[in-house]
């Protein structure tokens, strides 16, 4: 099983309705953790295609700006009141943050990244909040300097897989560093990025697509992060009592 998840990093409307439209186009759901008041993303925060978590920045506050770890989730969590689940920016994670998320009521969080691991499965946390890990990341990948034209993972297999992707690298096709760097000085102006765009190489958005495609191919079921907690892992747990 496949779910797909992206990370907002405060892209521009047109580039987030660009990711949003892949996944449409070929009815396949996605859960966004968001950065910012977006109103592309409020125009999905009803539609049972799409989950809405949030994506708090605690990296100001690693580096030393006077604020507190409640701050910046109240912060976020004024634009997603509703949000359900959590992943930091940058993957920052610790106990005490696990324990605050709990406290501000979170029911999941996905912070902790495995590249390429063909075994991971969701895990209970101490508090109850159920940890969900990422096996593929866009940018992790292309650090990694592998190519797109395999993701590394067994996604057509019985397993899960837990994908993030972020929309700027799906609008531009990022395959490499080198591609992003270039790109990244006009990320707020989709009018530039476009012009960026990599249409030579086997990139983000070719993998994307690809996934997609081969999901509807095979009639995979489609959930977004609570879903799936809700129709397999409490399920499953359920059952294993009996």
């Amino acid at each position: 099983m496949n779910l797909f998840s992206s990370d907002v990093d405060w892209a521009p409307e047109e580039v987030i309705e660009d990711t949003i439209s892949l996944f449409n186009n070929f009815n396949v759901k996605c859960t966004f953790f968001c950065t910012h008041q977006s109103a592309v993303l409020n125009s999905i925060s009803q539609s049972p295609d799409f989950e809405l978590g949030i994506h708090p920045n605690f990296l100001p506050l690693l580096n030393g700006e006077k604020t507190s770890i409640e701050e910046v989730i109240q912060r976020i969590l004024k634009v997603v009141p509703s949000a359900k689940g959590v992943r930091s920016h940058s993957l920052v994670q610790s106990t005490p943050l696990t324990e605050k998320f709990k406290e501000f009521g979170l029911e999941y969080e996905s912070n902790t990244l495995l590249p390429y691991w063909n075994r991971i499965r969701p895990i209970k946390l101490w508090n109850g909040i159920i940890r969900l890990p990422i096996n593929f990341e866009d940018d992790v990948h292309f650090m990694y300097r592998k190519g797109f034209q395999d993701c590394g993972l067994n996604h057509k297999g019985g397993g899960l897989n837990i994908f993030s992707f972020h929309p700027i690298h799906i609008f531009l096709n990022t395959d490499s560093v080198a591609t992003y760097n270039l790109a990244r000085k006009h990320y707020q102006d989709s009018k530039e990025l476009i012009k960026y765009r990599n249409k030579t190489v086997y990139g983000t958005r070719d993998l994307l697509i690809d996934l997609l495609k081969g999901d509807r191919a095979n009639f995979n079921e489609s959930f977004t992060f609570s879903e799936y907690i809700d129709n397999h892992y409490f399920k499953s747990n359920e059952n294993s009592k009996h």
